[in-house]
């Protein structure tokens, strides 16, 4: 798909949920979900009962994952929609909600900064406090390390999905590992 281009310039009329997700690059459950929170309206169904969304709905979708993907959260992004369909413009809001995400970007790769400076003098020492190592309990490198601020890398919102397919991963390497 050219980057300019939306997944809706590459359908016409309706489709099931499987089509859609996979035009969309989102799971179906995805798609039942932004239904359920209201971030997208109930698509109508065909004669079996199946959602056939339309290229509104896909549009809609679109705009989700483009906020999310500039930093928004639903619930931010349901304020935005919920704004528009009063007839109000959201670009104001919107404008300043950037301003912010900016601000905290900044604040963090500061924090990232001061964080990696930390890390860096801490290698640079680690051979000398590595030398008492025979007084150590765990390890000596961190026993005598200075006491760094708490740790400002955060998790990002992708981790609990990411640890779920890791923990899934672990489980089969492990299973596999018996079979050996």
């Amino acid at each position: 798909m050219e980057r300019n281009s939306s997944p809706k310039d590459f359908m016409s009329g309706e489709m099931q949920a499987g089509q859609a997700a996979k035009l969309l690059g989102v799971g179906i459950q995805t798609l039942h979900f932004y239904e359920h929170e209201g971030l997208i309206s109930h698509p109508p169904r065909s004669r079996a009962g199946y959602r056939l969304y339309t290229p509104e709905i896909i549009e809609r979708v679109c705009f989700i994952r483009k906020a999310q993907a500039i930093g928004f959260s639903l619930d931010e992004i349901k304020e935005i929609i919920a704004l528009a369909q009063k007839g109000t413009s959201p670009c104001g809001r919107v404008q300043v909600a950037l301003a912010g995400k900016l601000n905290e970007v900044d604040r963090r790769l500061k924090e990232l900064s001061d964080f990696r400076n930390d890390l860096a003098a801490l290698i640079e020492q680690a051979a000398e406090l590595s030398t008492h190592e025979a007084q150590a309990q765990v390890c000596s490198i961190v026993e005598e390390a200075p006491l760094l601020p708490v740790n400002p890398v955060g998790t990002p919102a992708f981790l609990p999905k990411q640890r779920k397919r890791n923990e899934g991963l672990k489980r089969k390497q492990t299973r596999n590992a018996q079979r050996l």
